[in-house]
């Protein structure tokens, strides 16, 4: 059962959803009948919400349902979590979590279909990550910056930090935080380490951050006293490279390009006003790239 247009409004509203997505997201209510694919889709996402509540998923998030299923499909996983939406209350209830942080991690949802609606210029989402931790109780908002639990370490030697059994918590940067102020950082980390311990069972041993923040290519272009830098520097342990131009040119300019090169036209479309804009920029210009890397710290 999906709540109605006034019960869902009034929702999407306590998610921190801008009024323009509302207003598209309850125009493509789906239908049983008349979207009976689309219903399916959203029944089986529905089903693996509430059977692995507070389980960290093994894969990855959502993908993007086709171009063709249109409005509908692109807010489809906005009424998936309409609907998973009590399951989830209830269990951050059960594990004591204060109203503020329940509703404070589920409204990035709000922040996502903004996000998404920035970059490509059309309402709802595609594929998605985060929802399915969000929304299953896995991942948390605690200040600046977001926490998701992971699965225990399998029982290998091989990572570089967590022994076997042990789990690390992601951490993520929520756009909507403003400046990595160095102090708003350090609370939030502290707040991690005891709201986790305290309603999770896992062993947690290390944060682990995998960003384009984390590209060391940066310290070339910031000055030492950069709150990005200070935040790089918290991690001690550095592992992957995957080549990510993508990911500076959508957060920063919220701008999509996927290919090898970014074009001279694209680049020369960007602004110039910080030094990080300018950092991209230059860097890209000169033919080379950016990086996802993930780096750990201990817990």
């Amino acid at each position: 059962m999906l709540p109605d247009d006034a019960k869902a409004a009034e929702l999407l509203e306590r998610l921190g959803v801008d009024p323009v997505d509302r207003s598209t997201t309850l125009a493509a209510r789906p239908d049983p009948l008349e979207h009976s694919a689309l219903w399916w889709v959203l029944d089986r996402a529905y089903r693996a919400l509430r059977v692995g509540m507070g389980v960290p998923p093994a894969g990855g998030g959502w993908p993007a349902l086709p171009v063709e299923t249109g409005s509908v499909g692109r807010h489809l996983y906005v009424w998936v979590g309409l609907a998973a939406l009590p399951y989830v209350r209830r269990y951050h209830s059960d594990r004591d979590v204060s109203d503020e942080i329940s509703w404070a991690s589920l409204a990035t949802l709000g922040e996502e279909l903004a996000s998404a609606r920035r970059v490509t210029g059309l309402a709802g989402l595609e594929a998605t990550w985060g929802m399915p931790r969000i929304f299953s109780g896995v991942s948390y908002r605690l200040g600046r910056m977001a926490f998701d639990r992971q699965r225990p370490s399998p029982e290998s030697p091989e990572h570089p930090v967590l022994a076997v059994g042990q789990c690390g918590l992601n951490v993520h940067i929520p756009g909507s935080g403003g400046r990595l102020d160095p102090h708003a950082c350090e609370d939030s980390l502290d707040q991690a380490r005891a709201f986790f311990p305290q309603r999770f069972p896992e062993q947690v041993a290390a944060f682990g951050c995998h960003s384009w923040l984390m590209d060391d290519q940066l310290g070339a272009y910031l000055p030492e006293s950069s709150n990005i830098l200070r935040f790089q520097r918290r991690f001690t342990t550095f592992v992957d490279r995957e080549l990510a131009d993508w990911a500076p040119l959508e957060h920063i300019f919220h701008r999509r390009y996927e290919g090898t090169v970014v074009p001279a036209l694209l680049l020369d479309d960007l602004p110039q006003q910080t030094a990080l804009q300018r950092a991209i920029v230059t860097h890209l210009r000169s033919g080379r790239h950016w990086y996802n890397r993930t780096g750990w710290m201990t817990f």
